[in-house]
């Protein structure tokens, strides 16, 4: 069995025990593990209460450790409906046309500061628990939050449109609060993708298949080993190079690339992207209003639909206004232009 139809597997096993989660506790009435969201972990917190939510996540992050974010390319449910989503709307070949990718890796971080500004530290300002106690049961799986309406917005606009908009995993790349936290454990991750022979020809196949927009090649033949932040272990990189010069390994192989490999790579190679005034703009309006959102309280009492719409809605809206604003300017200038 290939790597990929591994990857497909455990995302089956995953869907398969979350149901069996799901099925104990609300038809069989057997209520030994609650939630196992980043919520049910932020929230025991705040109670003093150790529950499932923290036991899973401090697995999560020690395998980080590890495997950097190996959670997000082999265990995250929404990471493989997001695969999905890409994989169907890609065959239809239907795409809106973007001009320019953003992306600020400052983003995510803000929106898991945000997170946890809300749903932690709020909370131990107001009083931080004396002790704390351990509950695996204590926030049940559906945490009844959630309505039809809101997961059907959160399907729609976290796959399809942002998709549409900024690309292939475009949720991972630019929002993902859990992403984030991930970077942090996983920036001393052990496992990389490493070159592991001096047999790669540059041919840059590793860049083509890489969801997440990273400069394999670049980073193989400046250190040789994948060091960026956004890498998931997918291992697509490694399963589509020619002659298995790559590979995810736990320690360095000590390998460089031939000369005429390395000319090559830097033809193939992705340029790393300058950030443009297009994206700051972009990034600062979009901090301003979330800010003001949760420092304000304004949705704090928001119905559920609003609140799962608020993290990608805020930056579809800022990006189009902005989109159109530069266009207008463009033509304003072209039009001087002629003029003169």
């Amino acid at each position: 069995m290939n790597t990929q139809k591994l990857r497909i597997l455990s995302r089956v096993i995953l869907i398969l025990l979350m149901a069996v989660h799901i099925i104990t506790w609300y038809v069989l009435d057997i209520h030994v593990a609650g939630s196992i969201g980043i919520e049910a972990l932020f929230s025991g917190l705040s109670r003093g209460v150790i529950n499932a939510g923290f036991v899973f996540w401090m697995l999560v992050f020690a395998s980080a450790l590890l495997f950097g974010r190996g959670f997000c390319g082999w265990f995250c449910w929404f990471g493989g409906y997001v695969e999905l989503a890409d994989w169907g709307i890609g065959k239809t070949k239907i795409k809106i046309p973007r001009w320019t990718l953003l992306y600020l890796g400052i983003i995510p971080f803000v929106a898991l500061s945000l997170k946890v500004y809300s749903a932690l530290v709020v909370n131990w300002l107001k009083s931080f628990p004396a002790t704390f106690a351990f509950r695996l049961a204590d926030v049940e799986p559906w945490g009844g939050q959630q309505t039809g309406i809101s997961i059907l917005i959160t399907l729609i606009l976290y796959g399809p449109v942002l998709f549409f908009v900024f690309g292939k995993r475009a949720w991972c790349r630019y929002l993902c609060p859990i992403g984030a936290l991930l970077k942090i454990f996983g920036s001393v991750g052990v496992g990389k993708i490493r070159l592991v022979s001096d047999e790669c020809i540059g041919c840059g196949k590793c860049n083509q298949v890489c969801d997440m927009q990273v400069d394999v090649l670049g980073e193989l033949r400046t250190h040789g080993e994948v060091r960026s932040l956004n890498c998931i272990r997918c291992l697509k990189c490694t399963d589509a190079c020619p002659n298995g010069a790559i590979a995810f390994s736990m320690r360095r192989k000590g390998v460089l690339l031939s000369a005429d490999a390395s000319t090559r790579s830097e033809q193939n190679s992705l340029k790393r992207r300058r950030i443009s005034a297009f994206d700051v703009t972009i990034v600062l309006l979009w901090l301003g209003v979330t800010l003001f959102f949760v420092l304000a309280n304004v949705s704090q009492n928001a119905p559920m639909e609003i609140k799962v719409f608020m993290t990608a809605g805020l930056l579809l809206i800022i990006y189009g206004i902005v989109w159109m604003m530069h266009k207008v300017w463009s033509r304003i200038r072209m039009r001087e232009q002629k003029i003169r």
